[in-house]
């Protein structure tokens, strides 16, 4: 056990290393979840979609093929399908992965001011995204299986932007 403690953050000045540490490994658990299966993911990101009629037709200047606005949230009743594609799934676990590494190198070297800024930029862009797809994209319908995320996006902000003074070396 003790060859497997040498190699955790230190904890000198108080728990946050180890969870940066964790958050980071399971981050990147998440990474490789998304590369391997939709289910999941398809779990936090459960809104159904339909084509939004309200675009233009095609045209030399338009194409709505191309908008951010090609689909609609499904009226309840309404069947629709999910957003959660392979490539949306890869593109999420390639992002999650490098939040990850960030957080792990940020769990060792949180006296380094960039490294803890990186660290707290994770959370907020984590926190953002979750938050602006439950309220304005309508993807995301809190229930227990998107707490982990808000959780560790939002406490992971909190923590860090409360402690910085505490482990940042100026």
């Amino acid at each position: 056990m003790d060859r497997v403690l040498q190699f955790l953050p230190s904890a000198e000045k108080g728990y946050l290393p180890y969870y940066l540490f964790v958050f980071s490994i399971v981050a990147m658990g998440n990474a490789v979840q998304n590369y391997k299966t939709l289910h999941f993911t398809r779990r936090i990101y459960n809104g159904k979609f339909v084509p939004n009629n309200n675009l233009p037709k095609a045209s030399a200047s338009s194409n709505p093929d191309d908008s951010v606005r090609k689909v609609v949230p499904a009226q309840p009743g309404k069947t629709g399908t999910d957003q959660v594609t392979p490539l949306a799934a890869r593109l999420f676990g390639t992002y999650t992965f490098a939040v990850g590494l960030i957080r792990f190198y940020a769990a060792y070297g949180l006296e380094n001011r960039f490294l803890y800024q990186l660290g707290i930029w994770t959370h907020v862009i984590a926190a953002a995204h979750f938050t602006s797809e439950m309220l304005v994209y309508k993807t995301v319908r809190m229930g227990w299986e998107h707490m982990f995320p808000f959780f560790a996006a939002y406490v992971g902000t909190v923590w860090m932007v409360l402690q910085y003074n505490h482990y940042v070396v100026n």
